[in-house]
């Protein structure tokens, strides 16, 4: 019985690049950079755009609407000195946020950047919320584009996949 192991393709070495990158630019946290470029390094240069796009703008729409809800969060938790109502009033908060950025996405014809989105949103209010959420939200936001850069730059000049796939 021959066993045979499948070969190292170009878009895993591609990809493997791409999180060297990331880790030399990002060496204290490139956690969001290098999974932003290994998203980014498509079969297709127009599907790393398109990827791209999503990341991107899903990554700053969900920041931006996080530091909005966190900020009526906060002045919620700060009106209202009963723990468990104002603890109830950010959780209904944080959910309308939800639904906010998934209609933010539909509205401007975005889905690809829904699930992002969401991610962005609820890493800004809930697991940053009270640390510096507008350090937090930039930094990863900087992140995030920088990964998506080094992931389209290395599946564009890195041997760019054939075209006829596009």
């Amino acid at each position: 019985m021959k066993i045979t192991f499948p070969k190292i393709g170009l878009r895993t070495i591609k990809t493997a690049i791409a999180v060297f990158l990331c880790l030399l630019l990002f060496p204290n946290e490139p956690f969001f950079a290098c999974m932003t470029s290994v998203f980014c390094v498509q079969d297709t240069v127009s599907n790393s755009i398109n990827m791209a796009i999503n990341r991107g703008l899903g990554t700053i729409l969900g920041a931006i609407i996080g530091l909005t809800f966190l900020i009526l969060c906060r002045f919620f938790t700060f009106e209202i000195n009963i723990y468990p109502i104002s603890k109830l009033l950010v959780y209904i908060t944080i959910g309308l946020g939800i639904i906010v950025v998934i209609y933010i996405c539909n509205l401007i014809k975005k889905p690809g950047a829904i699930n992002i989105s969401c991610i962005a949103f609820l890493a800004v209010t809930t697991t940053h919320a009270f640390t510096d959420p507008i350090f937090y939200a930039t930094n990863r936001t900087i992140e995030t584009l920088f990964g998506i850069f080094i992931g389209l730059l290395v599946n564009k000049f890195i041997l760019p996949p054939n075209s006829n796939k596009a």
